[in-house]
């Protein structure tokens, strides 16, 4: 359950959004007017250290490398992209490719091969608005796919509502909820997340990279062993900079802290 404390750390996107949720108009010149900022560090620490992504850019701010490093080791992800889509991902010997339907803006697949083998596909829903609403991810067995999880996602003005979280159990043919979260409580900022289809699925598509603002507070469902449900609380902080993007955070659950610094290049 701790997974959602290291939302922050280095799965930060870049939103264009105002204040009031509502995407700036273009001058004409593809220009926004307003600045945007586009992380370039973040580095998010706990009890176990310091964990660093540093992300490079194109001359179109789409995220074309992300380098993680954490406790010496160094991971680094690859971006290509199709007439501004985002195509592949590669990240060792493993290439994800993204399949859009005609016209769509959101992928509705994504196919992963490890060693040029088929290895795992993901099935993507989006609403009206391109907000993701269920992802399945599925893995290969003998070559039969096969249905691991599944995630939804509700939305009340254009924020995230409720998540759950669903294992499949594929001899029994049942779903086991795993993590659900509700009672979300967002600010008013401008939060890194949700700019970029390629942060979103660095972050398997957590809650926090498919929204507009920065959580503030949120309730986990667990089971209390008794067959009832107990509410364990999400919490953050933020400092902002003058573009009104959060700066550093604070995020407490279950009694455990991170702390996550970012820096931006803003423009």
């Amino acid at each position: 359950m701790i997974w959602i404390l290291a939302l922050g750390a280095g799965l930060f996107t870049m939103s264009s959004c105002t204040d009031d949720d509502e995407d700036p108009e273009p001058d004409g010149s593809g220009n926004t007017g307003e600045t945007v900022c586009y992380p370039t560090k973040v580095v998010s620490t706990d009890s176990d250290g310091d964990d660093t992504y540093d992300y490079t850019y194109n001359s179109d701010n789409q995220l074309i490398e992300s380098k993680n490093t954490y406790d010496g080791d160094v991971e680094t992800t690859t971006y290509d992209y199709t007439d501004g889509k985002l195509m592949t991902a590669t990240s060792g010997t493993s290439v994800a490719t993204f399949v859009y339907a005609d016209g769509a803006a959101m992928p509705n697949r994504v196919n992963i091969t490890e060693d040029g083998e088929n290895s795992e596909f993901l099935i993507i829903e989006t609403n009206s608005d391109d907000q993701i609403t269920k992802v399945e991810y599925h893995y290969y067995d003998d070559g039969q796919a096969m249905l691991d999880f599944v995630d939804t996602y509700t939305y009340i003005d254009g924020s995230v509502e409720t998540y759950i979280s669903e294992t499949y159990d594929n001899e029994t043919e049942t779903f086991e909820t795993d993590l659900e979260l509700t009672d979300f409580v967002f600010d008013d900022k401008k939060s890194p997340y949700g700019g970029q289809l390629a942060f979103s699925y660095e972050g398997d598509f957590n809650p926090l990279t498919v929204t507009r603002n920065n959580l503030i507070s949120a309730n986990l469902i667990a089971d209390d062993g008794q067959g009832g449900q107990l509410k364990l609380p999400y919490n953050a902080t933020y400092e902002y900079n003058a573009n009104n993007y959060p700066t550093s955070s604070s995020l407490t659950l279950l009694g455990q802290s991170t702390n996550i610094v970012i820096t931006y290049n803003c423009k």
